[in-house]
């Protein structure tokens, strides 16, 4: 009955539940879709394109929010480590080609500022549908994650061209395995560049990327790349280079002699820096065994020649050449020289080699000998100079111009 209270024989009366008041109902109404555009907007960008495309469609208030988007991330196949996380589809790529081509040719739309794409090198149909989205999309930033089958071997899944649009001035490639080469890039968009990063595990030759013509490009990073040969970065396809960084940039194996030559004109700043590929010494001679199909790991350059008349920022952390070279810098406001002795990395058929604290010494002041022209600062004020001797295998030296408190 209405009113009474149930009787419950373990713990006593307890009263009925009483209905839930008015403003707890209000509390559950969807305030969500009461946040203004530009926030819903922001919450769209953080989902994949196609994924933002479904919510605007099960959704009046979210309908044509999707065509908002600044960011604009596409993923047509991804692979795993050894499998596809999901097969391709045609008909899939072919309605977000559809959708994103309704969004540009609207009079009224909102412009690309991001483009992201993830595809696959080996399937061709996705291939020609990331020409189009790049077009398409013109966007002033652009980041595209190639994959491919792992069983290809080095540079097999074939040439390829990028071709850029007018607006694009930042460029990011995540090259995913060795069988995929970087691309020659061309297009309107080379003109206009300005940034641009190659990351991944590729085979880099000078003749398929390097020897791009980039007249505005800024900033170049180069990571994780493997090199057959040597390379040169000159000021004759890089005119305006100011900003250089060469990562876990490695050579093919132990005895490829292959070396960096930087050599741009109006260069301020760079960086050559590897992960640390030492470890401390052991009686176990199969310490530091590396995989047979991990290669980019030997950072023994043949030889390293820099001219850069403008260096003001020389950063140079845990690479080895037999050969350093400087032909001239500017006046350096920032150096950091730091070496790494330890017994380096090999092939489970190759004998163990090491890197000696006299290696490393020897290299040091090779380094040191060679930027001293250019250790002239201007201000004395807030120079903090250390030469240290750790753990008996780092070997660092380090000239700061920025101010330091205590």
């Amino acid at each position: 009955m209405t009113g009474k209270k149930r009787h419950d024989r373990r713990k006593g009366n307890i009263s009925r539940p009483l209905p839930p008041p008015k403003k707890a109902v209000e509390k559950r109404e969807d305030l969500i879709s009461k946040l203004p555009d530009d926030i819903l907007v922001h919450i769209l960008s953080m989902c994949s394109y196609e994924d933002a495309v479904r919510t605007a469609a099960v959704s009046r208030r979210w309908q044509h929010l999707h065509t908002q988007l600044p960011a604009v991330r596409l993923c047509m196949s991804m692979r795993g480590l050894y499998t596809s996380l999901g097969e391709p589809s045609e008909q899939r790529v072919q309605s977000m080609e559809r959708t994103l081509r309704r969004r540009c040719h609207d009079g009224n739309h909102h412009t690309v500022d991001f483009l992201r794409i993830i595809y696959r090198k080996d399937v061709p149909f996705e291939c020609k549908y990331v020409s189009k989205f790049v077009a398409l999309a013109n966007a002033p930033r652009l980041l595209l994650h190639v994959q491919c089958a792992r069983g290809l071997p080095d540079e097999d899944a074939g040439e390829w061209s990028l071709e850029l649009p007018p607006a694009t001035t930042e460029l990011k490639l995540r090259l995913h395995w060795y069988a995929i080469r970087p691309p020659r890039v061309h297009g309107p968009g080379v003109n206009s560049l300005r940034q641009l990063i190659l990351n991944g595990l590729v085979v880099l030759r000078q003749e398929y990327f390097l020897d791009n013509v980039f007249p505005s490009l800024e900033e170049l990073h180069i990571v994780k790349c493997t090199l057959p040969a040597s390379i040169e970065i000159t000021s004759g396809s890089m005119p305006r280079l100011k900003r250089l960084r060469v990562s876990n940039v490695a050579v093919m194996s132990d005895t490829t002699k292959a070396g960096i030559a930087v050599l741009a004109d109006e260069l301020t700043t760079l960086h050559v820096t590897c992960s640390c590929q030492t470890e401390p010494m052991s009686s176990d001679p199969s310490w530091f065994i590396c995989p047979s199909s991990f290669r980019a790991v030997f950072t023994r350059y043949s030889s390293f020649r820099l001219r850069a008349p403008k260096l003001r920022v020389f950063d140079w952390h845990c690479c080895y050449a037999d050969e350093v070279r400087v032909d001239s810098v500017g006046c350096l406001s920032d150096v950091a020289v730091q070496l790494a002795a330890g017994r380096l990395p090999r092939l489970w058929d190759q004998e163990s080699t090491c890197l000696t604290m006299e290696d490393c010494d020897k290299q040091m002041k090779g380094i040191l000998r060679e930027l001293m022209p250019g250790l002239r600062p201007r201000k004395w004020d807030y120079i903090e100079r250390k030469c240290v001797k750790r753990d008996e295998r780092w070997l660092c030296f380090e000239i700061s111009s920025t101010p330091k408190y205590d």
